[in-house]
């Protein structure tokens, strides 16, 4: 996906209530998938985490997850 895609996907996100909740849900597999491995989180965990590791230029190529809704 082309960086304009990209703009405008998350841009469809902000607009679209429908789109929203489905990347909501897809999220909401995330942490399913953490929980089955052990992973005690929320969308709130991860998406501090990941914020914190962006201020320090931590994992700045590692993107599992964006700051679209939902995360």
């Amino acid at each position: 996906m082309s960086k304009e895609h990209a703009k405008k996907f998350i841009d469809h996100i902000k607009k679209d209530d429908v789109l929203h909740e489905k990347v909501k849900s897809a999220s909401e597999h995330i942490i399913k998938v953490a929980k089955e491995h052990g992973y005690d989180v929320t969308r709130e965990d991860i998406k501090t985490e990941l914020k914190e590791r962006w201020a320090k230029k931590e994992d700045e190529d590692f993107f599992p997850f964006s700051e679209a809704p939902g995360f």
